[in-house]
């Protein structure tokens, strides 16, 4: 005798169910049963929890911040962080937003091949079209690098004692080294200034290209800057200032994946001079330490993942699943030809020697400013 695959019903209404809850395995057909108070509790919680994680975020406006956080006021007053659920959605296209951020629920955004199995046949398709255009710069949100912050010409002034500036907690830790002098009585050769200003150069070069997720991606970070950078990864030295900065946006012009426009050039020229111009005159090195101290903290973190040894034979990592499968062309990540442990920890000792070098010889760093 034949049998028939049952259709699941909806857990809070008497319609054919169309999607699962992954919190608690729920069926539900709607966005409105998805609301529904028997599934309260499960609904709040998730969306009270993504209020929490925006807030947690230290990059996020204070406009948006403000937003949240009245959110989350509105949970306290009556307990409730969705619309109710007896408003009209204005569009189809609401209704399909909704429905998506519900089918998402849970999910690490993370696991492409997760996402791509809960996206609908017209969603995968129109995703299609948008990597084929390469009209991806409407999606990524935008990225303003720490060193474009803006510093009120007069500090507020609290607790001389243990405050510091504002603008601190907006660029990454400093590493503490050494004065140079401490470390060796031999003079610094006169290039290391133009040196340190290709490695500034390559590290804005980095970041901007990797829209300032680099500390996620740290190893394909390093490779971006090893092969930028001509000083950490062969030991090159430079006698103008012009030609040491002018170096990584040569040296991209021979990998596709580091090629940028002429626009995005300028535009990194533009943030070493702010780098080197700091946040304001009486604390003119602070940025170019902060630089230093951020590639030094990404070359750890790399140095870290190279010492576990989990990576393939020949540097390249494979990516499996639905995902790969439909991008295959386009899905690829670095291959790592330069980021050994070996020289990640030789560009360490030339970053913490370029730190000591800045401790004692600011007012050379500081008037290097290209044309």
């Amino acid at each position: 005798m034949a049998t028939s695959t049952a259709v699941e019903k909806c857990s809070f209404c008497a319609n054919n169910a169309k999607y699962t809850c992954p919190r608690c395995n729920s069926q539900y057909c709607s966005s409105a049963c998805y609301r529904n108070e028997a599934h309260a509790q499960c609904s709040e919680n998730f969306y009270k929890e993504q209020v929490k994680a925006e807030l947690e975020d230290s990059h996020l406006p204070k406009e948006s911040r403000r937003k949240m956080e009245e959110i989350l006021k509105r949970v306290e007053s009556d307990g409730s962080v969705l619309p109710d659920g007896n408003e009209v959605l204005d569009s189809d296209d609401d209704e399909d937003e909704v429905d998506l951020a519900e089918r998402m629920a849970g999910v690490d955004l993370g696991d492409s091949n997760t996402v791509w199995k809960l996206l609908s046949d017209e969603e995968r398709e129109e995703f299609r079209e948008l990597v084929n255009s390469g009209n991806f710069e409407n999606l990524i949100p935008t990225f303003d690098p720490w060193w474009e912050q803006e510093v009120p010409l007069v500090q507020e002034v609290k607790d001389q004692k243990n405050s510091t500036p504002e603008y601190y907690s907006n660029c990454p830790p400093l590493t503490e080294v050494p004065v140079l002098s401490e470390l060796t009585k031999t003079p610094p050769s006169s290039c290391i200034p133009f040196n340190i200003l290709n490695v500034l150069t390559s590290y804005a070069w980095m970041v901007r290209l990797f829209n300032g997720d680099h500390e996620e991606s740290s190893l394909d970070a390093t490779e971006a800057l090893l092969t930028l950078s001509t000083v950490l990864s062969t030991n090159a030295n430079f006698e103008e200032a012009v030609i040491a900065v002018e170096s990584p946006r040569m040296e991209a012009q021979h990998h596709s994946w580091l090629m940028e426009s002429e626009e995005f050039a300028v535009t990194v020229k533009n943030d070493v001079k702010k780098i080197l111009q700091g946040p304001c005159k009486s604390d003119q090195m602070f940025y170019i330490n902060a630089a230093f101290s951020d590639i030094h903290a990404v070359l750890n973190t790399s140095k870290a993942s190279l010492s576990k040894k989990k990576k393939s034979t020949d540097g390249a990592r494979e990516r499996k699943g639905l995902f790969a499968s439909a991008f295959a062309e386009a899905n690829q990540h670095v291959n790592l030809k330069l980021t050994t442990l070996q020289t990640v920890k030789l560009s360490i000792k030339k970053i913490e020697f370029f730190l000591s070098y800045c401790k004692e010889h600011s007012s050379v760093i500081c008037n290097l400013m290209p044309s």
